[in-house]
């Protein structure tokens, strides 16, 4: 049967959305979204886990920020019901995130780099979904 090779399908396209390979992951995730203190951040970390995940926490602190502004800028103006849906679509949406990137840093025995893959991935679809929502506000 065909369907079965949906699995695998999947699966891949999970990969390719939320979690870029191992090396570099972190550059990649954040193209075009990053800030100049996250990459110096970065840039003086030696490749060294914990100072990575140091400048990713406080990227992804300023990330989530954004993305909660642009949230309640695309809620202005709409009407009750249409606030409503926008909830329980971004309430959804942050559910799909949070499972995605977790399986993503799940996949194989990924040691200290599962806690990087998993926060990349944060980052990348976080970033993701502030561009979509502030695509909603003027609307």
């Amino acid at each position: 049967m065909a369907w079965k090779n949906r699995g695998a399908g999947h699966l891949l396209a999970a990969a390719l959305l939320c979690a870029p390979a191992a090396a570099g992951a972190q550059d990649r995730a954040s193209e075009g979204s990053s800030s100049p203190a996250y990459k110096a951040c970065m840039d003086k970390s030696g490749g060294v886990t914990v100072a990575m995940l140091d400048c990713g926490n406080a990227e992804y602190v300023r990330l989530d920020a954004a993305l909660n502004a642009a949230y309640r800028a695309a809620t202005n103006g709409l009407e009750p019901a249409q606030r409503n849906l926008l909830r329980d679509a971004q309430r959804a949406w942050l559910a799909y995130r949070d499972s995605s990137c977790s399986f993503m840093s799940r996949l194989g025995d990924r040691g200290t780099m599962a806690a990087l893959t998993d926060q990349s991935c944060l980052m990348q679809v976080t970033a993701e979904r502030t561009r979509w929502l502030k695509d909603l506000a003027p609307l």
